[in-house]
């Protein structure tokens, strides 16, 4: 456990780095694109690579994949293709890598010189794909996550795909960032097809579907400033919901949304309580708010999150079949201060997944601006391809 969490911690801190340095270009983030499967990687590289493109491949395994990246980037372009080196090809799915198929008759054999529109390089750790992203500017990476470090973790990803954005602004080439960044990972994909941008949520162009259910994928609705985090209340809460604030701070928004849950008429009907790290603007809250209930809990401690809904039930008199005694909450609200800003989008996404799987909500609310950008920036490719053949 002590391993993996000073994992979690360097890849936070370097995360945090590189956001900062990709927010601090006046050049918009390139779009992530998530695949989920070979076959719309492919479909993936046909919309966005384009003939003459320098890509970098991550993860390479020499099959339809590759080709596609070959034919797309033309006799003009560059395919770089990287793959970590196999010590026994029969144990993965490398064995029929043959790097002659990607080559022409013309081509020199010397698999690595620059000059070649294909080359083929294997690492002998994952770490010196840094390397090769100095020696050229690339407008585009393809990446397959799961092959190239042996694990499909959202965060990982996502790690290296802002790393090599801003390698490719802050390198000594001085290049301009990549067009586009075209990655397979199924976590990565499954997150970008329930992040959903403030905005589109409240001017109507998308919405949360009536049937949805509580699950350990809620939706997540990245916001900006207080008065957008408070306008998706009706498009997001219901009267009857069990809903918890996180972040409560001295309860204003919490008032609001404990009216929401508790319908128009007064009756109550829902339950809602807020938490925050701070004792004294618990305090604060308690003497303004007297009808809700504020406890002091830190957001990382989802265990007892859990336990002040059923603590709050009991003394109201619910049994164990009252929905205030039951485990987890339809909506959660999230506005914590360290990670409304800029920077901090690993830590966002870390509290939101233990969020997500401790309470089981239908939905999570976030102040969060790294995370609402995130929102614009990754594409699940499942909805593009949706939308095209609709076309």
């Amino acid at each position: 456990m002590t391993r993996q969490y000073g994992f979690l911690l360097l890849i936070a801190f370097t995360l945090s780095i590189l956001c900062r340095e990709i927010n601090g270009l006046s050049i918009k983030p390139p779009p992530i694109v998530a695949c989920t499967s070979p076959i719309e990687v492919q479909r993936a590289i046909d919309l966005y690579i384009e003939p003459g493109d320098c890509v970098l491949e991550l993860g390479a395994q020499l099959t339809d994949t590759s080709t596609a990246l070959c034919k797309a980037v033309g006799e003009k372009g560059k395919a770089v293709l990287v793959d970590i080196k196999r010590s026994d090809a029969k144990s993965g799915r490398c064995e029929t890598r043959d790097i002659s198929l990607f080559l022409d008759s013309n081509q020199s054999q010397n698999l690595e010189a620059e000059e070649n529109q294909v080359q083929f390089r294997e690492l002998e750790q994952f770490d010196s794909w840094r390397e090769i992203a100095d020696e050229m500017t690339y407008q585009a990476l393809v990446i397959d996550v799961g092959t190239m470090i042996g694990n499909d973790l959202h965060l990982t990803a996502l790690s290296i795909c802002n790393e090599f954005i801003a390698h490719q602004s802050q390198s000594k080439l001085k290049s301009s960032p990549p067009r586009v960044v075209i990655v397979k990972s199924k976590s990565l994909s499954n997150l970008a097809r329930r992040i959903i941008h403030s905005q589109r949520l409240l001017d109507g162009s998308i919405s949360i579907p009536e049937d949805s259910v509580r699950t350990a994928e809620p939706y997540i609705i990245p916001c900006v400033k207080v008065n957008e985090y408070r306008r998706t209340i009706p498009h997001v809460v219901s009267s009857g919901d069990d809903i918890i604030e996180v972040g409560c701070h001295f309860g204003r928004s919490t008032t609001l949304l404990d009216a929401a849950v508790n319908g128009a008429g007064g009756d109550k009907d829902g339950f809602c309580i807020g938490v925050d790290i701070g004792p004294k603007i618990i305090a604060t809250a308690r003497k303004e708010y007297e009808h809700i209930p504020f406890e002091v809990v830190d957001a990382w401690q989802t265990l007892q999150l859990l336990k002040i809904k059923i603590e709050h039930g009991r003394k109201n008199g619910g049994g164990d079949e009252d929905s205030q005694s039951s485990l987890g909450y339809d909506i959660v609200y999230a506005d914590i201060g360290g990670l409304s800003g800029a920077n901090g989008l690993l830590e966002s996404l870390a509290l939101l997944d233990s969020l997500a799987k401790a309470l089981e909500p239908r939905c999570i609310v976030i102040k969060s601006l790294c995370t609402n950008r995130l929102a614009s920036q990754l594409l699940a490719f499942s909805q593009v391809w949706n939308k095209i053949k609709k076309v």
